[in-house]
């Protein structure tokens, strides 16, 4: 096998057709072919200052996630409050569920090992839908592109990541409603 200064693979020599020879510098193999995989902490995204958004204000977010998540096999982790509230908007999109306790990192750990399940079946890139440094981890077994609302996303992940996207700022306001007296 040739290789170049920069330990690029090139054509073997032995594959060329009689009396071809292989250039070092212009015979490389072609790329790998990219394959996309996506994880979602849907948690990330419907949950602002604490408050989980009701789904007519969380409805735009998530279909901003699932338009970049067209055609792309998805895993989705998030306790279960999230799924009850927003399990009749993501039924029909065709994304795995994976119902985590709620316990702190629980969505994190899952997706982080749903990553890697993707990677072993020969994903090239990886679309991850959070801004936490628990993702940081998979830049090294795969591209990162990284969706995430501007203000929750942290510098390691940013750093790592090949991409990334924010979703669209929405205007609410989280304090609970009060009656008039």
């Amino acid at each position: 096998m040739l290789r170049s200064a920069a330990g690029c693979a090139r054509v073997h020599q032995s594959n060329m057709p009689e009396g071809v020879t292989a250039e070092k510098e212009n015979l490389v193999q072609p790329a790998r072919r990219r394959r996309f995989g996506a994880i979602v902490d849907i948690e990330n995204t419907v949950i602002r200052g604490g408050h989980l958004l009701p789904r007519a204000i969380g409805l735009p977010l998530i279909e901003a996630v699932r338009t970049r998540a067209e055609g792309i096999p998805t895993r989705v982790a998030s306790g279960r409050n999230v799924l009850v509230e927003y399990m009749p908007v993501l039924a029909g999109v065709g994304w795995s569920f994976t119902a985590v306790p709620a316990v702190k990192d629980a969505a994190d750990i899952a997706l982080v090992e749903a990553g890697y399940d993707f990677v072993d079946r020969g994903v090239t890139d990886l679309l991850v839908v959070s801004g936490d440094h628990a993702f940081v981890e998979l830049a090294g077994s795969a591209r990162l592109h990284v969706v995430a609302h501007a203000d929750h996303l942290g510098r390691r992940l940013r750093l790592a990541a090949t991409t990334v996207t924010c979703l669209p700022a929405l205007r609410f306001d989280c304090r609970p409603a009060t009656t008039a007296a």
